[in-house]
């Protein structure tokens, strides 16, 4: 079996020289997309000097709970370039080569606090500018700078005033997943007992993102509220992290059936770098994420595959590891879904190894027409046809 390196994105997939220059061109070149992104990872924390390590400690002392305590963790690094302090992280995203994040804000009557929290502050920021469009995602890639889109995994249900839906597009939201694991008054997520697919709010709600140029994704959403979704959107729905359930049942992966309603939408399936959902092997590597890549492409074609990492987290380790395993049950994970923010694949440990999937996509024999529409080129052609037009 292959080992990793030591050094980020360079996993030992035993490339030629040659295939090297191949895979760091391509990468280079292309727009690299990641449908949903946890920001730069939980090592990044790690590389801060000794004074910032210990401003940071303070802060998360004064937090009132372990969910605060995450929300700072993911927003300090990026309050620390704000101050002109470091730009560590802009740093590790250019590192990456990655062209478009993703942030989260939530559908609620008024501002949600994660709006307030990730996007108003930060909105200045020289290295990062927030998107809406592919057409400004590609502009960023020309000029050098780093998007963010705006996404929510809802974790209660959608209201039933679709207003707030509306309202949520003029901050900025551009896909909005229909349901988290549990089930809602929109329809049921993949890990509740029954699936009694999409209810008729579900059904407003999906035609409401249709008519406003709004991404359906259905992640989290059971199956029968995925098939739903893709039989009333008119427009190209995603599950922008997700797996292949035919390659490893895992809840939170997607049947065939599903993958090709999906595709039939003329949508795309974002391959997270979750471990417990790719593999029960108890060394996963990256190698276990390309091979959902190759599955989903070889049963629907490379066009409707794309990445949305998923992981690893960000936040120090002795921030996640209190506050996401009682959560877990919150949220409908449990035990038999095996999730652990203390795994992360090998190869895949921070966003810095974004490159490793360029590079063992260049040696299982992957085009550069087809790297570069998994990187994100299959994803800007759904943003095209929902967000641009």
């Amino acid at each position: 079996m292959t080992q990793p390196l030591a050094s980020p994105g360079r996993y030992d997939f035993g490339l030629t020289p040659e295939q090297e220059a191949t895979a760091g061109r391509i990468h280079r070149e292309a727009i690299v997309f990641d449908l949903l992104s946890q920001h730069a990872g939980a090592n990044i924390f790690d590389h801060y000097p000794a004074d910032l390590r210990a401003e940071l400690a303070a802060t998360l002392e004064q937090a009132g709970n372990y969910y605060e305590k995450f929300l700072r963790s993911v927003i300090w690094p990026y309050e620390i370039s704000r101050r002109g302090q470091s730009d560590l992280i802009a740093d590790w995203y250019r590192q990456a080569g990655v062209t478009v994040i993703s942030h989260g804000i939530s559908v609620e009557d008024i501002p949600g606090h994660l709006y307030d929290l990730l996007v108003v502050p930060y909105q200045n920021l020289p290295w990062l500018r927030h998107v809406t469009t592919a057409k400004e995602m590609r502009q960023a890639k020309a000029d050098g700078v780093i998007a963010s889109y705006a996404n929510c995994q809802p974790d209660s249900s959608i209201p039933h005033d679709l207003g707030a839906i509306n309202l949520a597009y003029q901050r900025g939201l551009r896909s909005l997943m229909l349901t988290y694991n549990n089930m809602t008054t929109v329809g049921v997520g993949c890990t509740e007992r029954v699936d009694a697919g999409l209810s008729n709010h579900g059904v407003d709600v999906v035609k409401r993102c249709n008519d406003i140029g709004m991404i359906v994704d259905v992640s989290h959403c059971g199956h029968e509220t995925s098939m739903d979704a893709c039989r009333v959107s008119s427009k190209p729905v995603t599950a922008n992290h997700t797996c292949a359930r035919g390659l490893y049942f895992h809840a939170r992966g997607k049947s065939d059936d599903c993958l090709r309603a999906i595709a039939d939408t003329g949508g795309v399936v974002g391959i997270v770098a979750v471990p417990a959902f790719l593999t029960d092997d108890p060394a996963p590597t990256i190698e276990h994420m390309l091979d959902h890549i190759d599955y989903v492409a070889d049963l629907v074609g490379w066009q409707h595959v794309a990445i949305g990492s998923d992981w690893p987290l960000q936040a120090p380790r002795d921030v996640l590891e209190p506050i996401f395993q009682p959560a877990n049950k919150i949220v409908g994970f449990r035990k038999e879904h095996r999730l652990d923010v203390t795994v992360n694949l090998k190869g895949f440990d921070d966003v810095r190894d974004m490159p490793n999937i360029t590079r063992g996509l260049v040696k299982r024999g992957w085009s550069e027409q087809q790297i570069k529409g998994v990187l994100g080129e299959n994803a800007l052609r759904v943003f095209e046809n929902v967000c641009d037009a």
